[in-house]
Order: structure tokens, then C-alpha cells, then sequence
């Protein structure tokens, strides 16, 4: 007669322990030269004293408890954790922290401005257009006088049909110029140190000469134009970004 024979008793399962501290390394490097070069950027100027200039190609090599080590085109950076985490399980928070206080104390923005974008509105091409002709025009002043018989004198004067306007750019041309000259100048100096360096748009770049050069043509009008573009793209950040 057979004998019954209970089955074995499932294994009990294994006691979770902690998180492998090499794959949560490999996973916090990865994640932060993925999706987080801004942050390195901001870590290298704050605490390492990098120029900007040399943070473009900012990589985290190693994190512990302890310190970060990251890269920069001048070499490599340790930034200690002021105080030390107690695991790399405090790292995302940490991290975070580090950030907004480099943007705090560096007054830069959260928000890097990479394209240029150009007159988006009628009155601003109108006014583009206008310091264009006025710039091009007003230095040759012998020939916005009606009497000259000049192209310039016949495109201010509305060809032919408003001696007294050419004549009027005429007396004005000096005054007009200067104002231009000394406002969109100040205008500019402004903008660069308030708006293009705040945004991370770099010195020398194509995108930082074209807003450069907007804004010595135009004026106010690209102030507004570029605060658009900073307020949409924050609005985005807000709306999909996640940490």
C-alpha cells in the first residue's frame, strides 16, 4: 500500500535587503547626465568656480556619501555633501536642494534658452524696418536735404510728394541718431547681462549674436519677444518636468 507523501513546503522568500549601492550609483549617473546637464552646470559655477563657458560639457563621474566628482572642460571637480548622506538613497533630495541654491545664489533661471526667435508681431517689424532705414539713411545727412536730388532725399521726402519731411529728417538726423545709437547701445548691455546670461545662452554663439543684434536694432521690442519665450517654456517645464 502506497504511502502519502505531503508535498515539499513552498521556500520561504528571500528577505528583501537594501537597494545594490553600485546599480542605485549607475542609475543616479546616468539619470543626471541624461536629464539633468543644467544642474552639473550649476553645481561646477557655484561650487567649483567654473566660468560658464567652461561647463558646456559637464559629466558626473562618481557620487558617494560624500561627494560628487564631475567633469568640466578644465578637468575634474569633488563637491562634497555639506554634511554627509547617511546612503545614496538621499541623493535625488540632496541633489534638488543643491540645485535651487545654485540658482538662488548664482541668480540664474531654471529655464536654458537655446533658439532665437524673430519678430513675431507687426509693430515689430515695423519698427525693425524703421531703425533700419533711419540707420542706413541718417549718416549720409547732405543727402536727406530735398535740393540734393539723392535716393535718400526721395525716400524721406515720399518721392517728391513731402519735401518737408525730408527736410525735417535733415534737421533731425543728429539728435535722432544719437538717441538710437546711445539707447539701443544701453538697451543691449541690459539685455546681455540681464536676459542672455541669466538664460545660459552662451557668449559668442550664434543664438547669442542674433538676439544681440536684434536688440541693438530693435530695442524694447526684442525685451518682450524674448520674455515670451522664456514664460512658454516655463510654462512646459511646469506642465512635463519631473525631477
Amino acid at each position: 500500500m502506497a504511502t502519502f507523501q505531503a508535498p515539499p513546503p513552498a521556500p520561504t522568500p528571500a528577505a528583501r535587503g537594501p537597494p545594490d549601492a553600485a546599480a542605485m550609483k549607475n542609475r543616479i549617473l546616468t539619470h543626471m547626465n541624461a536629464d539633468h546637464h543644467l544642474s552639473l552646470r550649476l553645481y561646477l559655477q557655484h561650487y567649483s568656480h567654473v566660468p560658464s563657458s567652461g561647463t558646456i560639457s559637464a559629466q558626473m563621474l562618481d557620487i558617494t556619501t560624500e561627494h560628487i566628482i564631475v567633469e568640466s572642460s578644465y578637468g575634474r571637480h569633488v563637491i562634497p555633501f555639506e554634511p554627509p548622506m547617511n546612503s545614496l538613497m538621499e541623493a535625488r533630495e540632496r541633489l534638488v536642494d543643491m540645485h535651487n541654491l545654485c540658482l538662488k545664489e548664482l541668480d540664474v533661471s531654471n529655464v536654458m534658452v537655446k533658439n532665437y526667435v524673430p519678430p513675431d508681431r507687426v509693430w515689430q517689424w515695423m519698427l525693425s524696418g524703421l531703425c533700419v532705414l533711419i540707420l542706413s539713411t541718417f549718416p549720409f545727412r547732405d543727402s536727406l536735404r530735398p535740393e540734393s536730388g539723392s535716393v535718400i532725399a526721395k525716400i524721406w521726402s515720399l518721392g517728391g510728394r513731402a519735401p518737408w519731411l525730408a527736410g525735417l529728417s535733415y534737421t533731425l538726423s543728429p539728435l535722432v541718431l544719437t538717441i538710437i545709437v546711445v539707447l539701443h547701445s544701453g538697451e543691449t548691455v541690459w539685455f546681455i547681462n540681464r536676459r542672455l546670461s541669466r538664460h545660459w545662452v552662451e557668449t559668442g554663439t550664434a543664438v547669442w549674436w542674433c538676439w544681440v543684434l536684434d536688440c541693438l536694432l530693435e530695442g524694447g521690442g526684442c525685451f518682450t519677444r524674448f520674455d515670451r519665450v522664456v514664460k512658454r517654456m516655463e510654462a512646459e517645464k511646469k506642465g512635463g518636468g519631473k525631477h
